[in-house]
């Protein structure tokens, strides 16, 4: 069986206001290439579609049309998509009996019986005889359906390990077999570019065998470093996102082209995409002070339109003056270049409590989505699951009132 998996597009992504939407078609007009070279049997989505469960309708429409345009050059290809952490399952979900004509198989919470038990046949998709994907969305770790007979407290391990039983017992014909998930798996996994505290919600990642023994790949979503998980033998995979979300997410992008044979390794190839326009910070990581920064940005070679940040040392307690910035705005406009933000950079020698090194500057802070913040407030604030939940409904409510932000779960 052959497939695609990509993860993580984050479709309607405003990088400090600035509309992505040309970068995005660039992207789907890529994949759409491929997709059409490779002719994958799956194109698996493993979660993160959208950057905010409250897009906008403009986003959503996209999102269809350009999926659609993508299975029409490749006529055999069934696509799977499940939700991340991200997206609004229940906006996913919606028009789920529609996109199955479609042979798209749009999944938003783990299936669950009346009962509240797992039904696991509503989350594995047969793919045409040539193999088998269980799509597990992103779900919170105790809200997993109950699997009867199961004597572990833990319900994402018990669920995880009832889908992969499951699996096995359907497979009478020895198919290769996929787990799609979005999830942190392994504690030694490359942040490399998301906040750790927002990408695992406080919470310890995942061991790889939590996931299930005997898959014959295992297509990630949720972490946006392309990487093979440690301790999996090569079959665990974050394919990382196709494009760079935020500055610090300097390493190539693209998606995976897998061939997977059941009992064999998985043979992997990796197609890189070119960005419309690139991300690059001035002042590597340790910073520069103010005006070297700024001729160092006089000097850039860089493409029109490059996004830039400058990485700017501060001492301790310092303020970046309000003149900075706008000399650094300036300089950016008259070479062309999409100005960002002048980030602080302290001295490393410079003792950090847990909280100091924890802070956010307010334009890193208007990055975060709301599941993001909603993570760093409740960790914070040692939060109780309720409310948690009363402070998510009051940030969905905010973001639907207002047309922007993001409803999440």
């Amino acid at each position: 069986m052959k497939l695609i998996h990509t993860s993580d597009w984050h479709l309607g992504h405003r990088l400090y206001n600035y509309d992505r939407a040309d970068e995005e078609s660039r992207f789907f007009g890529q994949l759409a290439a491929l997709v059409a070279q490779e002719r994958p049997d799956a194109l698996l989505v493993s979660g993160d579609v959208f950057h905010s469960g409250a897009h906008g309708n403009d986003v959503a429409k996209s999102f269809t049309d350009r999926l659609l345009e993508i299975l029409a050059g490749s006529p055999d290809t069934v696509a799977v998509v499940i939700a991340g952490n991200h997206d609004s399952y229940s906006r996913l979900e919606i028009s789920q009996s529609l996109w199955r004509r479609c042979r798209v198989h749009v999944l938003g919470t783990p299936g669950e019986t009346a009962d509240g038990d797992a039904d696991f046949s509503r989350n594995v998709i047969e793919i045409d005889g040539r193999g088998l994907v269980a799509a597990v969305p992103f779900c919170h770790p105790r809200n997993f359906p109950s699997v009867r007979g199961a004597v572990d407290d833990d319900r994402q391990t018990a669920y995880f390990r009832g889908l992969r039983a499951y699996v096995e017992g359907r497979n009478a014909a020895h198919l290769p077999t996929v787990l799609a998930a979005h999830l942190a798996v392994g504690k030694e996994t490359d942040f490399t570019g998301q906040t750790k505290l927002a990408v695992i919600g406080g919470e310890e990642c995942v061991e790889p065998a939590a996931l299930g023994l005997g898959y014959d790949y295992i297509a990630l979503g949720h972490i946006h470093c392309p990487q093979w998980v440690r301790g999996s033998r090569r079959v665990i995979r974050y394919c990382g996102t196709p494009r760079a979300i935020h500055f610090d997410e300097d390493y190539p992008h693209g998606v995976d082209i897998v061939e997977v044979a059941a009992g064999a390794a998985p043979v992997l190839r990796t197609a890189r995409f070119e960005p419309l326009r690139g991300l690059r910070t001035i002042g590597g990581r340790d910073g520069l002070p103010f005006e070297d920064a700024l001729k160092d940005l006089e000097a850039a070679e860089l493409p029109p339109e490059t996004y830039v940040r400058l990485n700017v040392v501060v001492a301790a307690g310092e303020r970046i003056p309000v003149e900075w910035t706008e000399r650094a705005r300036q300089m950016s406009a008259s070479r062309g270049f999409r100005f960002c933000l002048l980030n602080p950079v302290r001295p490393a020698a410079e003792p950090q409590s847990a909280a100091q090194g924890a802070r956010l500057t307010m334009e890193a802070l208007k990055e975060l989505s709301d599941e993001e913040v909603l993570t760093i407030l409740s960790s914070a604030r040692k939060m109780t699951d309720r409310q948690k939940e009363l402070l998510r409904g009051l940030m969905t409510e905010l973001s639907a009132s207002e047309g922007v932000g993001g409803a999440v779960r």
